[in-house]
């Protein structure tokens, strides 16, 4: 009896010291010593780690920063042109004048963009780089609706916001010349006879081959229609719908005249 008690006394002991040498209490889970140290271990470990981090972000700014600014494997080598193709992509990148060779990131978009507004031939203008080699400019065209001579007898184009915009020989065919009953055309002429076209339906307004503005910006127009050539009095800014729709009817009616510039009472002659 006393060898087996001694023997089980002995196992206690084992036990016991096994658990102090392991750090293992009853529950088998690491002491609260040695939590607490790992906590402080990863505590320590935290603001190098985070100066690690802070480094590497310096390092990898500053070289994106030298390749796009200085080095040469990252220079603006071509200039891609979207909304335009052909012989006007060309002029898109000639009125650009991207300064190819420079880093891309020294490429001056701004004054890209300036470049290309102060054309006039757009009506809008986006400039971009694409790293690392690809200076990417939209543009949108201004889409002339009439032409009209300038002071010195130059045929300008005319969009649809009265914006001119380019100087041609003639007037291109399907685009209306505007013209002066007496004197230059006056703004508010100009954007009368814009709204008048607007209004007029495609078919309509295909057949519009000249314009007139006359005293107090009066708008009249010749159109072609199947039955011939007529006169449309168009008359001052305003009501164009109605006038546009007593147009339509009236190209049916016989005469060379039509005239809704008083939509309530329209004639023809």
């Amino acid at each position: 009896m006393r060898l087996l008690d001694s023997l089980r006394g002995s196992r206690r002991s084992s036990a016991r010291a096994a658990q102090v040498r392991t750090g293992l209490g009853g529950t088998g889970l690491p002491s609260a010593r040695e939590r607490f140290e790992r906590r402080a271990a990863a505590a320590r470990r935290r603001p190098r780690l985070i100066a690690g981090l802070a480094l590497a972000l310096v390092v990898l700014v500053g070289g994106l920063f030298w390749l796009g600014w200085y080095s040469s494997l990252a220079t603006a080598d071509r200039v891609q042109v979207e909304g335009v193709a052909g012989s006007a992509a060309v002029e898109v990148e000639k009125v650009a004048d991207v300064p190819l060779g420079t880093p891309i990131m020294r490429v001056d978009t701004g004054g890209v963009a300036d470049r290309l507004i102060s054309h006039r031939a757009y009506s809008s203008v986006s400039v971009s780089r694409s790293l690392p080699h690809t200076i990417v400019i939209s543009v949108t065209p201004r889409v002339a609706v009439l032409a009209a001579k300038n002071p010195k007898g130059q045929v300008e184009l005319i969009d649809k916001y009265g914006m001119s915009f380019r100087i041609v020989a003639e007037a291109p065919k399907g685009i209306p010349l505007v013209t002066a009953g007496s004197e230059q055309v006056t703004a508010a002429g100009l954007t009368g006879a814009i709204r008048a076209l607007a209004a007029l339906d495609p078919k309509t307004r295909a057949g519009v081959s000249s314009v007139t503005v006359g005293a107090s910006d009066q708008v009249s127009f010749i159109l072609s229609t199947k039955a011939g050539r007529r006169t449309v009095i168009w008359g001052g800014a305003g009501e164009e719908q109605v006038k546009s729709r007593l147009v339509a009817i009236l190209t049916t009616e016989p005469g060379t005249v039509i005239d809704v510039s008083v939509p309530n009472s329209p004639v023809t002659r």
